[in-house]
C-alpha cells in the first residue's frame, strides 16, 4: 500500500511539475523573443494584492503598444503576479503572446525571471525520474557486488546529474531575479 501511494503521489507531482515546466518554458521563449508581438509596455500603476503585507505580490495595470504603432493603438493589459512594484510610468520592452493578456518582459531580466521556474521544474522531475529508475532492494544488493554498475543504475546516475545542474541554475537565476534593478 505504501509503494502504491508513493507512485500515485509521484505521478501527480510529475504532472503538476510538467504543466508548470511547459508554461514557464513558453513564457521564457516569449521573453527570449522567439515568438510573439514585440512592443513596449508602459505601467500606469502597480499595487500590492497581499493584504497582510507580509509578502509582496504585485499586480500592475498599463498599456502595451506594438512596435510600429502609435500610443493611440495601445491595448490595456493587466499584469498579475509581477513580483515587482514598478514605478508609475515605467516603460520596458515586452512581447505579447498569442492571447492578448499574455505579456512578458523581453531580454535578460525577462528570461531570468522565468529561468528559475524552468530549472526548479526540471530538478523536481529529475528527482522523481531518479527515484523511479534506481535499483531497489534485492536489485540494489546484487548490484553492490558487481564491479560495473547496471544499465539501470547508470541511467539513474545520468538523471541525477540533471539535478546537479538544474538546482544551482534555478537558485542563481532566482537570486538574480530578486536582485534585479528596477527599470
Amino acid at each position: 500500500m505504501k509503494r502504491v501511494l508513493g507512485w500515485v503521489s509521484g505521478v501527480l507531482l510529475a504532472l503538476v511539475m510538467a504543466f508548470w515546466c511547459v508554461t514557464a518554458t513558453a513564457d521564457m521563449a516569449l521573453s527570449a523573443g522567439i515568438y510573439g508581438t514585440p512592443g513596449t509596455y508602459k505601467v500606469e500603476r502597480c499595487y500590492d494584492t497581499d493584504l497582510s503585507g507580509k509578502h509582496s505580490d504585485y499586480d500592475c495595470h498599463g498599456d502595451f503598444t506594438p512596435d510600429r504603432k502609435t500610443a493611440a493603438d495601445a491595448d490595456y493589459v493587466p499584469l498579475e503576479d509581477t513580483g515587482r512594484d514598478y514605478p508609475d510610468g515605467t516603460e520596458f520592452d515586452a512581447r505579447q503572446g498569442i492571447e492578448p493578456e499574455t505579456l512578458q518582459r523581453v531580454g535578460f531580466w525577462g528570461v531570468v525571471g522565468e529561468l528559475w521556474q524552468v530549472s526548479i521544474c526540471v530538478a523536481v522531475l529529475a528527482v522523481l525520474a531518479y527515484q523511479a529508475i534506481k535499483p531497489r532492494g534485492a536489485d540494489r544488493r546484487r548490484e553492490d557486488h558487481r564491479r560495473e554498475p547496471s544499465r539501470r543504475q547508470k541511467a539513474a546516475d545520468r538523471v541525477g546529474y540533471a539535478v546537479l545542474v538544474a538546482v544551482p541554475v534555478g537558485l542563481l537565476s532566482w537570486i538574480a531575479m530578486v536582485a534585479e534593478p528596477t527599470p
